[in-house]
């Protein structure tokens, strides 16, 4: 548990905030023209809510100006294979937010992703695109600022994501993710060597398995 005099802002070793912040400024150097579009992951049910298209609309404004924001019932056919739709699916993504279920209501800083999610945000995070989570009382997270916890086992492990208790929307690595996800191309400043994502995926990953 955080101590609470002491609030810290990110779970992340430096070097490895440093590593992301570096790939998603090259992100940005390398879009070229064309929709940027990112999809929004749920736990089952949350679109029947009440506040859903309003939590839609947050999340509009809280993303750059021009991205696509697509959703399960925008992006996937309802009579279709979900399994079969999402590797095309995530070819096209730019960055991928999710939410989770929370074990309390109080709790607002710890989301669950179920196994689906879980493996859409390994999936985006193998392939270097900005990955954020997002709640209605702390906005838009990266998932790499977040602590990992693996909860339950294969097939149906689940992953437990824990917002920094001193988190901010000013934090570096969201400014970049965002910047990533800018709809309009930015400048080249210079060559930068891309980041491989490899590290970052390992703490989503499931544990290998034993000999």
């Amino acid at each position: 548990m955080d101590a609470p005099d002491q609030p810290i802002t990110s779970y992340a070793p430096p070097a490895r905030r440093r590593g992301f912040i570096k790939a998603m400024h090259q992100i940005a150097a390398d879009r070229g023209g064309g929709p940027v579009r990112v999809y929004f992951s749920t736990p089952p049910g949350l679109s029947d809510r009440p506040n859903w298209t309003r939590r839609l609309s947050i999340l509009q404004r809280q993303l750059p100006d021009g991205v696509e924001l697509l959703h399960y019932e925008t992006a996937f056919d309802p009579v279709g294979d979900y399994f079969a739709q999402w590797p095309p699916l995530a070819a096209t993504l730019d960055g991928l937010v999710l939410t989770g279920r929370r074990r309390e209501e109080r709790r607002t800083r710890e989301h669950t992703l179920g196994p689906v999610a879980r493996q859409e945000l390994i999936t985006m995070v193998s392939a270097g695109r900005p990955v954020l989570l997002h709640s209605m009382e702390h906005g838009l997270v990266p998932v790499l600022d977040c602590r990992p916890k693996r909860v339950g086992q294969e097939p149906r492990q689940r992953l437990r994501l824990t917002i920094p208790r001193g988190w901010s929307p000013s934090e570096p690595t969201l400014q970049a993710a965002l910047h990533a996800l800018g709809a309009e191309p930015a400048e080249k400043t210079g060559e930068v060597e891309p980041v491989k994502p490899a590290h970052l995926t390992h703490p989503f990953a499931a544990p290998p398995l034993a000999p």
